[in-house]
């Protein structure tokens, strides 16, 4: 299933759910209320000044550095930074950008969400730091993957990770599943090697602590998530025989 055909699918999942739910389970707005919140003077947003990281606690790395650097390669090609990483405004350039100092950590703990309201004809409402996007059903935050061993992904093992892809759940099973806007079926598509080389690079970066907000979505929007991957996992599995070579 290419990337083309998956996205289709999470624009109707949302678009399904979207009947039923307003931000956080509300009702979503009428078209009515919409326009009138639209034709209201917008206040000019405040700009996002973040404090300094709290530095973390790795564990060892026992990945070589052709892993690691394979793996920076693949997550700078996956543009992992533009949801990983927070943005915040730049007085030099009086605009906002990627804080690096906190590079792949997340949102902040304690940094706004979103702050306006998800309309009846919206996918999702990005907030200042680029990190959480309001759906209808709830806000997602993007998760911390620096190796903290807290608040990260230094507790997590290689086999955990690896099964994250194979379940499009979190924590590789057992867990709610992954949400948009994480493209991790791109991640599934991948070769186990570079998927470990991922994880060997995310070990290797500076360990940041900092708690990411839990999301619990409402069961029936769960339930849409886990069937909607099932099916793209599938599609996944399909690509990667007919990828193989004929014996």
């Amino acid at each position: 299933m290419s990337r083309g055909r998956v996205y289709p699918l999470i624009a109707i999942a949302l678009a399904t759910i979207s009947f039923a739910c307003g931000p956080s389970g509300e009702p979503a707005a009428t078209a009515d209320e919409s326009s009138a919140a639209a034709a209201q003077p917008a206040a000019a947003p405040a700009p996002v000044v973040l404090d300094a990281p709290k530095p973390g606690t790795a564990p060892a790395n026992p990945y070589s550095p052709e892993q690691i650097a394979r793996g920076e390669m693949l997550v700078t090609f996956g543009s992992c930074n533009d949801c990983h990483t927070p943005f915040a405004y730049n007085a030099e350039l009086s605009a906002p950008v990627p804080d690096m100092r906190r590079m792949l950590s997340g949102h902040p703990e304690g940094a706004p969400g979103p702050g306006g309201k998800v309309g009846p004809a919206d996918m999702g409402l990005l907030g200042p730091t680029g990190t959480a996007i309001a759906f209808t059903f709830g806000t997602v935050y993007a998760i911390n993957l620096t190796p903290d061993v807290d608040t990260g992904t230094g507790s997590w093992t290689e086999e955990m990770w690896l099964n994250i892809w194979k379940t499009g759940s979190h924590l590789g099973g057992g867990a709610r599943p992954i949400f948009p806007p994480m493209p991790w079926y791109s991640v599934a598509s991948l070769s186990k090697e570079d998927q470990i080389a991922i994880f060997a690079y995310l070990r290797s970066i500076p360990p940041i602590h900092n708690g990411v907000p839990t999301f619990n979505p409402p069961p029936p929007v769960e339930q849409v998530f886990t069937n909607l991957n099932a099916a793209i996992l599938k599609g996944v599995e399909a690509r990667k025989a007919a990828a193989k070579p004929a014996s």
